[in-house]
């Protein structure tokens, strides 16, 4: 996987066979709190929602996370390495919870490059997700996504102030309600976001 710096990039993966990765609502915390300590510090997290079978995740990349490579496998670089570590250590504790083995996810999390034009319209979407899919009436309903780091201005994992400063986000709880609400995210966008080629770690399916 080639990352590049000061780029966007759009992560995602579901559970094999529409399985529910996250079968207790403690789950979600104890994923949340794995971005923070496998990821940061090699990429910035702008957004994410987890989801009852699936989760997306915006990233940006900063310096740390490109150039890097891991002795034992060289052509690897260290933000693959992790979000690895991510999903196979988040496994190996589920399947303990859950007294099972094998796959909880479909083969390796997906990444796509985000071109400029799309890196915005991405971040709606990972928002608006429990409202499509009817888990949540409104953002403030479904715990479990960066929205109420944004709307609340809470402390969490997401570096708000690169979607403030990149993204045009409004840091006004207020108005950044009203264009979470007001934005139509074109589906059509979002196919062609995801069924770009996706970098090595596996390949991009629509949602």
């Amino acid at each position: 996987m080639k990352f590049s710096g000061d780029n966007f990039y759009h992560v995602f993966n579901r559970g094999n066979n529409q399985q529910l990765i996250f079968p207790q609502q403690r789950n979600y915390v104890f994923f949340t709190s794995k971005l923070k300590s496998i990821l940061c510090g090699h990429c910035d997290i702008i957004a994410y929602c987890l989801m009852p079978n699936h989760f997306h995740l915006m990233l940006y990349l900063n310096e740390n996370s490109i150039g890097l490579k891991v002795k034992s496998k060289p052509l690897l670089q260290i933000l693959e390495q992790k979000l690895g570590t991510l999903q196979s250590s988040y496994t190996r504790a589920i399947n303990i919870q859950e007294n099972k083995t094998g796959s909880l996810f479909q083969s390796k999390i997906k990444v796509i490059e985000l071109l400029n034009d799309h890196a915005s319209t991405c971040f709606h979407y990972i928002h608006q997700n429990p409202l499509k899919a009817n888990l949540a009436n409104d953002f403030n309903e479904w715990p479990h996504s960066s929205y109420s780091e944004y709307f609340d201005l809470a402390t969490g994992i997401c570096n708000k102030e690169i979607a403030f400063e990149f993204l045009e986000i409004p840091s006004e709880p207020m108005s950044f309600a009203r264009l979470s609400r007001d934005v139509a995210v074109n589906e059509d966008v979002i196919l062609k976001i995801e069924s770009r080629p996706a970098t090595p770690s596996g390949q991009a399916t629509s949602h």
